[in-house]
């Protein structure tokens, strides 16, 4: 998965964050894993990535923390629990899956380290919104689909 410094800062996505649309950040059934906890917790998962890069072009740099550290501490609950239930059912990808989890974290955590800087430019709607929607929808999509399809096949 790419990281952060590698999505493009400009198109369709990127504009859709600057204008506040957060229809890059719609959940729609097409996500769907169909488990419905982890669904659940996706739907949650937009809806924070939403309000936070929503918050991006306010100038309240406090709020954009706060919905910041919403965002990570939800990413590490959810991304715990799907974790536990790989280990549980001995998911084959666990290790790759994880690590997908683990740099998504490290990025988040940069973005954080971006945001704190005093005197920085701070974080930019386009490049943050394309990025973390991309990431999102792209994990879901591969990674998420092919533990939730072992699992329901592990489980019949």
């Amino acid at each position: 998965m790419p990281g952060l410094s590698d999505r493009p800062t400009i198109g369709s996505a990127g504009a859709s964050a600057r204008r506040g649309d957060d229809a890059m950040f719609t959940w729609t059934p097409a996500l769907a894993v169909g488990i419905d906890e982890i669904d659940a917790q996706h739907q949650e998962l937009f809806r924070r990535a939403g309000r936070f890069v929503k918050a991006l072009e306010s100038t309240d740099r406090q709020e954009i923390g706060i919905l910041l550290s919403y965002l990570r501490m939800y990413c590490v609950t959810h991304f715990g629990a799907e974790e536990t239930w790989m280990r549980e059912v001995k998911y084959p990808g666990y290790a790759a899956h994880k690590a997908e989890h683990d740099r998504f974290v490290k990025e988040i955590l940069a973005l954080s380290t971006e945001h704190e800087k005093r005197r920085g430019p701070g974080l930019e709607p386009m490049r943050v919104g394309s990025w973390l929607s991309g990431w999102l929808k792209d994990h879901v999509k591969a990674s998420d689909v092919a533990f939730a399809t072992f699992l329901r096949a592990r489980t019949g």
